[in-house]
């Protein structure tokens, strides 16, 4: 397929027809997994790990302060673990565009039609199953241990979790488990799909990440003015309109994969990665500067460079599927990477309970218990409902 010109995002549909490649055809798409999605998967779960088990964002902290020795410089390797949600973002983006994506290859003339209900039958099944279990599993701890206490606040906390609307109120956002938040977004984003899709075919692509990107600034905005109206604080950083542009660089990176859509070669450049990597970095220390002006533009722009970032990472990485299923290529690192990705979202569930369950261990073993014990409640949770939606598709 050839290269855009410079300057040229996105080219039109119509444009690119002649170029498509023919995947639906090909024996090598036959597999409904990428490897590399998969590995990445692996990756961005683990990394949100190694963030909560070395103690999350504390080494920025005392990096500010000065009080980060050099010896311990390292842990701001694994301080940087919280971009995985960033990056899972936008797997989660890509993933749930496959579908359309790969309905408008086989025809590229047709505007293909989500139904709504099966769309949500399959998250339902697919994700909250596990989803529940990962809330019993987290109140009967608690209760265990005498911190369950049965008021107004734990109704509403229940209950909004069990709506995934938790990420609305900062009594509930992080509460029963601090990864959740995540959740409720993923959750909002697939109602925002349809929309995207919408604006996508109407408007284009140009246009619609214009929109998801402003989006962003539009919720900073509402939670302003109902702060200023009411004294009611809605969570900035964790509204699904604040993640909403990340989450859709990932269903134009499946279009692009699958010839849809044709990208610029820097769109997909390891340099360009590596760039955006350091720039948001960087811009990270400045959310712990004392400079209010600083931290508040910290917090606005740095996920979008991570989002971008990891844009650029997925379009190289799928780039690398067909010639790893072509020719069959083996890689020990890739392979564990993407077993770890089958069961990262019970990985990403359950590894609070673990770190909690045996704090003051090994921090290594730790780590490695968190694997193990997500693999487990995958099979138990995860994997009878994935089985049952793959025999209801070749049924």
């Amino acid at each position: 397929m050839k290269a855009s010109p410079p300057g040229a995002l996105l080219v039109p549909d119509a444009q690119v027809k002649e170029h498509l490649p023919n995947p639906i055809h090909s024996s090598s798409f036959k597999s409904s997994r990428f490897l590399t999605i998969d590995a990445l998967r692996g990756v961005a779960a683990f990394m949100v790990v190694l963030f909560h088990a070395f103690g999350g964002g504390t080494v920025f902290r005392m990096t500010a302060t000065g009080e980060l020795s050099a010896r311990d410089a390292w842990q701001l390797i694994p301080g940087f673990g919280y971009i995985g949600v960033y990056l899972f973002f936008v797997i989660s983006g890509f993933c749930i565009h496959l579908r359309w994506a790969k309905a408008r290859v086989a025809d590229p003339a047709s505007n293909p039609k989500i139904d709504f209900f099966a769309f949500w039958r399959r998250r339902w099944i697919r994700l909250y199953p596990a989803y529940l279990a990962a809330i019993t599993l987290y109140l009967v701890w608690n209760y265990y241990h005498g911190e369950l206490h049965f008021d107004g606040l734990f109704a509403w906390n229940l209950i909004s979790h069990l709506l995934m609307v938790h990420n609305f109120d900062w009594q509930t956002v992080f509460s029963i488990d601090g990864v959740f938040w995540t959740l409720a977004i993923e959750e909002q984003l697939y109602l925002l799909y349809f929309l995207l899709v919408y604006m996508r075919v109407k408007l284009g692509w140009k246009l619609t990440l214009s929109i998801t990107f402003l989006c962003r600034f539009l919720w900073l905005g509402i939670t302003i003015v109902i702060w200023k109206l009411t004294g009611y604080v809605f969570p900035f950083t964790e509204g699904s309109l604040s993640n909403w542009w990340i989450w859709a660089l990932g269903a134009v990176a499946v279009e692009n994969y699958f010839g849809v859509i044709r990208l610029p070669s820097w769109c997909h450049s390891r340099l360009a990665t590596l760039i955006l990597f350091g720039l948001a970095a960087g811009v990270h220390f400045g959310e712990y500067s004392a400079n209010p002006t600083l931290v508040g533009l910290a917090d606005d722009f740095e996920p979008f460079l991570w989002g971008g970032g990891f844009f650029f990472l997925i379009n190289y990485a799928v780039s690398l599927e067909k010639t790893i299923k072509l020719n069959r290529l083996r890689h020990a690192a890739i392979a564990v990477c993407a077993f770890i990705g089958l069961f990262s979202y019970s990985l990403y569930l359950t590894h609070d309970f673990v770190l909690d369950t045996f704090a003051g261990r090994n921090v290594y073993a730790l780590c490695i218990l968190c694997v193990a014990f997500a693999y487990g409640f995958f099979l138990i949770f995860e994997r009878p409902f994935m089985l049952y939606l793959a025999r209801a598709k070749r049924a």
